[in-house]
């Protein structure tokens, strides 16, 4: 039977700030998207929003002029990052809050840190005004608030970072008890690009991702072979995003290092890189000396 889960954002606040897992995404070819919300409610629980079960998400992604954090990715280096901005809704009716997130790949493992921000002040914050004070009230249980903001508003700085890209699609999520498997599926993905030229692309996909600590259930598993879910190595809504409205003609999946411009860090990528390291104490990362 479906167990809906109606969570307080603000009492949750402190436990979903802060994000350290592993991240695995799929194609789905063979099923729909019903089929496979009906093979998961048979062992885990909606994690609704809202009273509904599908939630809608508009996505904001932060990168420079020359798209240095995509390139970033092209290159597949083992230790990269991206910041966006996200806002959740549902029947079109959105919060009047942002989340600002920074997310770090390292290692193999995803690590996310994030706190809210109202509307009305986001344009000051990407402008590089000091809006700490009135983040308190917003955020009275983030942990490492005050470091997490500089941090971010550090590195939006140093990289000249703004809104590149805005990703919208709707989102049904699943998640147990123990909060060690989250599931997600995202269908009606539209990506539209912010600069210089506007341009859409709606994607005709359905994603599917788990997030998973520790070991697969034995019913993941079987619902794993029985969906046919075709594991992907590499897969990202910024990437095939940013390929889709930006360079059309490369093919909207091929993100892989065909494309990739750069050996060497960038100066300030390598900069950023360094705050982040420092930030969650990643003694063994060995960064290469950035270029110009």
């Amino acid at each position: 039977s479906l167990i809906m889960l109606n969570w307080n954002w603000n009492k949750m606040e402190k436990k979903i700030s802060s994000f350290k897992r592993k991240e695995k995404k799929f194609v789905v070819i063979d099923n729909t998207y019903e089929e496979i919300v009906t093979a998961l409610k048979k062992d885990i629980s909606v994690f609704s929003y809202n009273e509904d079960e599908v939630s809608q998400i508009k996505t904001t992604y932060l990168d420079d002029e020359k798209l240095s954090i995509f390139k970033e990715y092209l290159t597949q280096r083992e230790f990269r990052f991206k910041i966006r901005l996200r806002n959740y809704g549902c029947k079109n009716i959105f919060e009047d809050k942002i989340w600002v997130e920074i997310k770090v790949k390292y290692n193999r493992t995803t690590y996310k840190k994030r706190f809210m921000i109202p509307q009305e002040l986001v344009k000051n914050f990407l402008a590089g005004e000091d809006i700490y004070s009135k983040l308190k009230e917003y955020n009275p249980s983030v942990p490492l608030l005050k470091k997490t903001y500089k941090l971010i508003l550090d590195l939006i700085k140093i990289g000249s970072l703004k809104p590149v890209m805005t990703t919208d699609y709707d989102r049904i999520a699943f998640q147990n008890k123990s909060k060690r498997i989250r599931i997600t599926v995202d269908k009606h993905i539209k990506h539209t690009a912010l600069l210089h030229k506007h341009r859409e692309k709606q994607l005709r996909i359905i994603v599917f991702e788990s997030k998973i600590m520790g070991k697969k259930a034995k019913w993941f598993k079987k619902m794993e072979n029985k969906l046919s879910l075709l594991p992907q190595k590499r897969f990202s809504k910024y990437a095939t995003g940013i390929n889709s409205v930006y360079f059309p003609e490369r093919g909207t999946y091929n993100f892989y290092t065909n494309f990739a411009e750069a050996d060497k860090i960038p100066k300030n990528t390598a900069k950023s890189l360094q705050l982040i390291k420092e930030y969650f104490k990643f003694s063994d990362v060995d960064l290469m000396e950035g270029e110009d």
